[in-house]
């Protein structure tokens, strides 16, 4: 079964299919309306096979949809229908969570995703939680969105950058009791050296989350995963 793997960011929404390892992309950021985004990918995928759709959103998902319209987004992400928009089988998650399923490796794992915001998941013996630590208060009045996102990176500098990421790392490991914390996101390459207990991911990542929302669902536990399909009246939690 062939998966087409669409992860939607801040700055790009990123394609993969099944088998292979470069994507391809294209820019987002919030001038990206539904319609818009479903004609860069039609344009990207022009003369693909794929049976399955995978997508990371930008946002909260419930029962298989959007469930508030994302941040750094254009409107009208609620209400649009990927499944008949794509015409295939599709699931959809959290693009967060997304990454953090494809960077899990067993036992106790926090996520956090160093992007244009900051995208928070933990895993606990194969059950996904979504989380929202980026309003948690941090670093003076910055909260830890405000302190790890691109803009506090742009903002502070890359040592600076460095020393808040390794420090919320430190403070939120044994906060949840994790084994390790997985520093992902496309800024993550960005670090120079990991964190005591961290290890690092990639946006590549969300590719392996996305195979893996069809490959491992008899095992893991998805936060409001639904199974979506355009020929369906009703859809039914997978």
């Amino acid at each position: 079964m062939e998966t087409l793997v669409i992860d939607i960011g801040g700055r790009n929404v990123k394609v993969w299919r099944t088998g292979e390892s470069d994507k391809v992309k294209f820019r987002s950021g919030r001038k990206l309306t539904p319609q818009i985004f479903l004609q860069g990918v039609q344009r990207e995928i022009e003369g693909m096979h794929f049976d399955r759709i995978s997508i990371g959103f930008p946002g909260s998902v419930v029962n298989g949809r959007p469930a508030a319209e994302p941040i750094n987004l254009g409107p009208g992400w609620v209400e649009f229908d990927f499944a008949d928009a794509f015409g295939c089988p599709l699931r959809i998650m959290n693009d967060a969570c997304m990454q953090a399923l494809g960077s899990y490796e067993g036992g106790r794992m926090l996520y956090l995703g160093l992007g244009t915001g900051i995208g928070t998941t933990f895993i606990t013996d194969g059950k996904i939680v979504p989380l929202a630590l980026g309003h948690l208060p941090f670093l003076g009045s910055e909260t830890l969105d405000e302190a790890l996102s691109r803009r506090g990176l742009e903002l502070h500098g890359q040592k600076r950058w460095s020393h808040a990421v390794a420090r919320a790392a430190e403070l939120l490991r044994p906060a949840f009791e994790a084994d390790y914390v997985t520093l992902g996101g496309g800024n993550a390459k960005k670090l120079r050296s990991m964190p005591s207990d961290c290890r690092r991911g990639s946006n590549h990542n969300a590719y392996f989350g996305g195979i893996r929302m069809w490959e491992d669902s008899d095992h893991l536990d998805f936060p409001s995963l639904t199974l979506l399909h355009p020929d369906e009246e009703k859809q039914t939690p997978a």
